[in-house]
């Protein structure tokens, strides 16, 4: 059996809030994550949606055939979580794309099974900013933390609210920081599943692409992220997302390889400055 380093997160499970108590106009939401093998972290991911304080969720966790034992951390939760069994082949981002038909809320966030959301007030500060009908999306800072123990935070990426300048160098929020309306995931209709390494870069530019698409940064920490480890699978991986990266950047008429050594630039100076 895998070692299970988890951790408690900093701020203890409070209850729910009333409903009364929830913002007026608050959407619901469902958080997907895909799990494989991730029996090291699947708990402080599961604890950290299972203690927002804002009741209107729930939590659909889409597992493609671990071989570990997550199923078992995960169906010992199954009085509060949605549970999908994914296909083994299926990618990090087709099992997205079940979340997404699997959701019955009306704002979808991603959050990986190695993340956690950043405290239990994420989701009630998110609904506060969706209380405007014509918002289409919320996002927010990362918190990079340690591997081991998601309390350790290493640094805060302040992501800063989008402008035309950021999106024409090719800069939108991370998917993992990002919460979006349903119909605006199944207008695009998800993730392109011929996009095996950068599908969410390209979802998110089609998505900030569009004239009426408004989106807000609440300029607090939605996320918990630990910093992944370089193995050789996530090393060939890397090396193959820039041509994934670049057609996203050409079919939202960005340009092409130049257009992704700027980005790229640019957003090395971003987390430099962060």
């Amino acid at each position: 059996m895998i070692p299970v380093h988890s951790t408690t997160l900093p701020v203890a499970a409070p209850p729910r809030a009333e409903p009364d108590e929830q913002p007026l106009c608050a959407p619901t939401f469902t958080i997907v994550t895909s799990c494989k093998d991730d029996a090291q972290t699947i708990e402080d991911c599961l604890t950290s949606v299972a203690s927002q304080t804002f009741g209107s969720f729930e939590h659909v966790v889409i597992d493609r055939h671990s071989r570990d034992d997550s199923m078992e951390r995960i169906y010992a939760r199954r009085d509060r979580l949605s549970i999908v069994y994914g296909n083994a082949a299926d990618s990090h981002f087709q099992a997205w794309n079940r979340g997404i038909g699997h959701a019955s809320g009306d704002v979808i966030g991603f959050l990986d099974a190695r993340d956690a959301l950043a405290d239990p007030d994420v989701l009630m500060r998110v609904a506060n900013a969706f209380e405007d009908p014509t918002v289409s999306a919320v996002y927010g800072d990362i918190l990079c933390v340690d591997q081991r123990d998601v309390c350790q935070v290493r640094r805060r990426c302040h992501l800063g609210p989008i402008s035309p300048t950021r999106r024409a160098r090719g800069w939108v929020p991370p998917t993992q920081a990002l919460f979006v309306r349903k119909a605006w995931y199944r207008g695009i209709d998800g993730f392109a599943p011929h996009m095996r390494f950068a599908a969410d870069y390209a979802a998110s530019l089609r998505l900030f692409s569009q004239p009426s698409f408004k989106a807000v940064y609440i300029g607090e920490p939605v996320i918990r992220q630990r910093s992944a480890p370089l193995a050789l699978g996530r090393m060939l991986d890397l090396l193959k997302a820039p041509r994934d990266e670049v057609q996203a950047l050409r079919e939202a008429r960005l340009g092409g390889w130049h257009a992704w050594v700027r980005h790229r630039v640019y957003k090395l100076e971003g987390w430099v400055g962060a």
